[in-house]
This record gives structure tokens, sequence and C-alpha cells, in this order.
């Protein structure tokens, strides 16, 4: 018995052994992962508020040709208005 308990007591602490490596692995994929999502979040951010500001002028542009084209349209229809 002495010696089943023995084989028992070093397979156990292999399999221990086995655990912790994998485990390790785990929490290093787990750190990696979440940096790259990290990163993948700053990627998306930025590039959406540099292309912002690139378009800022055409943006610009759009908007100040739609608020004449409605002013036009507003004037044209008050002055088409009968008994004007």
């Amino acid at each position: 018995m002495d010696e089943e308990l023995k084989n028992l007591t070093r397979e156990n602490i292999e399999l221990s052994k086995e655990n912790n490596k994998l485990l390790n692995e785990l929490v290093s994929y787990q750190r990696l992962s979440r940096w790259l999502s990290v990163a993948k979040w700053i990627i998306i951010i930025g590039s959406t508020v540099g292309a912002l500001y690139y378009l800022q002028p055409m943006l610009d542009g759009a908007l100040n040709y739609y608020k004449t084209l409605l002013d036009m349209v507003s004037e044209t229809s008050v002055s088409t208005l009968p008994g004007q």
C-alpha cells in the first residue's frame, strides 16, 4: 500500500505540473487577446476620428449647399402662394 501511495502521489504531482503549464499558457493567451482587442478598438476609433477630420471641409460644403437649396425652395414656395 505504501508503494501504491507513492505512485499515486507522483502521478498527482505530474498532473499538477502539466495543469499548471496549461493554465499559464491560457493566461498568456488571454493577455495577448486583451491587448489585441484594445489595439483593434484604438485603430477603429482613431481611423473614424481621422476620417471625420479630413472629411470635415467636404461635409461643411455639402451642408451649406443643402441649406442654400432649402432656402431657395422655401422662398420659391412662399412666393408662388395664391394671393401674394
